[in-house]
């Protein structure tokens, strides 16, 4: 595997995680027993949200060395149908605190990665970590699979709204709407109607490069309505 390709894969892994655990070395088993909140790939770090009480957030307070350990969770297909692991080392950080205006109490802790290993059916590997980082797969295969699957599964309504009015479509003879694929270009929809099921691609005015162009694109091409 060339070194790009182990790269993009494993931001894939970390950014559509199936499970995710975290061992810190001298607090393992508090860490293993607590209840944290994650938030995927910030720049190609995991970050997660944890209570000011946990062992997590005094183990960051501290720089304790952890690892943590994701499963894919990538279709089969982008994932090769090979089952995929991704362990990251390095040494957790707080990086801020919860909203302070809705009172969340919680901390944000980060892994400041040093080492990548990419598990392809339990073969390791290395993983370069400036190439991990690398904002050109900061849109990789599992971030864009995760976009269609929250568009899919949180704004059903506005894919039905944007299927009706994009694709001229009656609303009442819609009976439902999904987003197949996501891609830099664009999106292939699907759905369902009184005639049967169709699938249509729409693409963007142009390629998106970041999340941020990839939201605007969606709401522009889609429904304003959509995160």
């Amino acid at each position: 595997m060339i070194p790009d390709e182990a790269a993009s894969l494993a931001r894939s892994v970390l950014s559509c995680p199936e499970t995710i655990t975290v061992r810190v070395s001298d607090d393992r088993d508090a860490v293993a027993d607590e209840v944290y909140d994650v938030t995927c790939d910030v720049h190609g770090s995991p970050v997660f949200s944890a209570s000011e009480t946990s062992a997590l957030l005094a183990a960051a307070r501290t720089g304790a060395v952890a690892v943590v350990e994701v499963t894919s969770g990538l279709d089969p297909l982008a994932a090769d149908h090979r089952r995929l692991d991704l362990f990251l080392q390095g040494r957790l950080a707080q990086r801020g605190s919860g909203c302070p205006c809705c009172g969340d109490p919680r901390a944000l802790v980060a892994l400041d990665v040093s080492r990548v290993t990419l598990f392809r059916d339990d073969r390791p590997v290395p993983v370069e970590v400036d190439r991990f980082r690398d904002r050109r797969h900061v849109l990789n295969p599992g971030y864009l699979q995760r976009a269609a699957e929250h568009a899919n599964e949180a704004h059903e309504q506005e894919l039905r709204a944007a299927t009706a009015s994009t694709f001229g479509v009656p609303l009442e003879s819609l009976l439902a709407a999904s987003l197949l694929r996501v891609d830099a270009s664009g999106v292939v929809v699907s759905w369902l109607d009184t005639a049967g099921g169709h699938t249509k691609r729409l693409d963007f005015l142009r390629t998106v490069a970041s999340p941020q162009e990839l939201g605007a694109a969606l709401r522009s091409h889609l429904h304003a309505g959509i995160c």
